[in-house]
């Protein structure tokens, strides 16, 4: 295969850039090369950027060495970027200079003039920007080929799982139910407590005379659950604090709590469900499982390709 970039490109041209090899298009400041693979400051700090949820001039309180642990991991990760670029050119993978002008006119997009996208690019400039995008896209070609597409799990591999895991698939009790929470404050006294007790049984009298659970729950409860006539769904057997499963155990689907008391306050609840815990077959879990099963010889698989790349290619660091 050979590589294809839009016409209006050199080959020489593009692969100086890939490269490093000074031309217009490196004129970017080159603090690494792995067998010739650029790394740029502007590659560095963009990395640094997308590392950190926030953009840099709202990192106040963000620690010098959480920094630098940042940067660390930053250069890191572009050096594996490197060697996957080395692995592309060395096999000849293709991608297309499209995607970079499409990647790059959004880039575009967000500036009103061109003065104000060449003072955001710098020292980059445009055919630099480009450049770095042509070596992610080679990395993320090469990391398909060499590990992506090489992945793969049998229909026999995923049923041994099973068989061997089988006792550990059972799903615990499950329930559905629908809540009204009389809220109480941890600072409240005695008789504020009490005054909270009597409004929650006032609502269970209301409930268990037939009012409309949904309705008593949207106006009365002071939980976010109300919004939705206070429906929790299903949930299961130790989702919940433990007063509060005590009391839906015994219920029947139904039925109507008496107010039961956690550390929130006052809960009536109505039980729709309450499901036995059962084993769950294997049709339930066999996607599940083989997703699993991909990631842990994806995880593999790539461990073993970068390890054969670092032993294959040089890193040289150009500035400390």
């Amino acid at each position: 295969m050979r590589l294809f970039f839009p016409k209006a490109l050199t080959l020489a041209v593009i692969l100086s850039a890939l490269l490093g090899v000074p031309s217009a298009w490196a004129a970017a400041r080159i603090l690494a090369e792995v067998d010739g693979v650029p790394i740029t400051a502007q590659e560095l700090r963009r990395e640094q950027q997308r590392l950190i949820p926030m953009q840099v001039a709202f990192h106040v309180g963000v620690s010098q060495e959480k920094l630098a642990q940042i940067e660390k991991e930053a250069f890191e990760k572009l050096i594996e970027q490197a060697f996957k670029v080395r692995y592309a050119l060395e096999e000849e993978l293709r991608v297309d200079g499209t995607v970079v002008e499409e990647k790059f006119n959004q880039l575009r997009a967000r500036f009103k003039t061109q003065k104000e996208l060449l003072a955001a690019l710098g020292e980059e400039g445009p055919d630099g920007y480009k450049a770095s995008l042509y070596r992610q896209l080679l990395a993320a070609e090469a990391e398909k080929v060499a590990v992506d597409q090489r992945v793969t799990v049998t229909d026999e591999q995923v049923r041994a799982y099973y068989d061997e895991r089988r006792a550990t698939y059972k799903r615990p009790r499950q329930f559905k139910a629908s809540q009204i929470l009389v809220k109480v404050d941890p600072a409240s006294n005695k008789e504020e407590r009490e005054a909270l007790l009597k409004k929650a049984q006032g609502l269970l009298a209301q409930a268990r005379a037939g009012e409309d659970f949904y309705n008593l729950a949207y106006y009365n409860s002071d939980d976010r659950s109300k919004y939705v006539g206070g429906d929790l769904g299903y949930f299961h057997e130790g989702q919940t604090v433990k007063e509060f499963e005590d009391a839906l155990k015994p219920l029947k689907p139904g039925e109507i709590s008496e107010p039961i008391r956690t550390m929130y306050g006052y809960h009536i609840v109505k039980l729709f469900e309450n499901n036995d815990p059962r084993q769950l077959e294997f049709d339930e879990v066999r996607d599940k499982i083989r997703k699993t099963l991909e990631s842990d010889a994806r995880e593999t698989l790539y461990g073993e390709w970068m390890a054969a790349l670092r032993e294959r290619y040089p890193v040289k660091k150009l500035t400390p």
